[in-house]
């Protein structure tokens, strides 16, 4: 079953996964376009007690989501560094600005345009490398992540 969220609305998630399950369908993994719409699915697994048993994937790596991930709750985030982006952006509008013509190594029809994009390489997050990766890259503290396992 593949379902989309129209504008993103996290609520459509645990739409989707609350009505999957009432209707007795059975599945082991549940993949998310971020964390926001991973929230909401895993309430909706939670309310039928499937929060362990089901394989949660979401993007982003937003702060419930690393804290479902050392839980046990969410199987992995997906993590594109914010630094990282945002320095790539910041010097590509400068070049343009400066009025230098931009070359992107790839493109991606949007259904109209070819639009030339760079492509930076995301960083799966997993209970097994999430201290290296969120919390020794300062992006969440440890205090924040591993709140609820006191």
């Amino acid at each position: 079953m593949q379902e989309y969220a129209p504008n993103w609305l996290a609520e459509t998630a645990y739409n989707v996964v609350n009505k999957a399950i009432s209707s007795g369908m059975t599945f082991s993994g549940v993949r998310c376009g971020n964390d926001d719409l991973a929230s909401q699915a895993f309430l909706a697994l939670s309310e039928h007690r499937l929060a362990s048993a089901v394989k949660l994937v979401g993007q982003d790596a937003d702060l419930a989501a690393c804290q479902r991930i050392v839980e046990g709750t969410q199987l992995m985030t997906v993590y594109k560094p914010v630094e990282k982006l945002a320095k790539e952006a910041a010097e590509r509008t400068v070049r343009m600005i400066q009025g230098d013509k931009e070359e992107a190594s790839t493109s991606i029809f949007d259904g109209t345009y070819y639009v030339p994009y760079e492509k930076l390489s995301p960083i799966m997050v997993t209970r097994d490398n999430i201290d290296e990766v969120i919390i020794n890259g300062g992006f969440h503290r440890r205090e924040q992540v591993y709140l609820n396992l006191g």
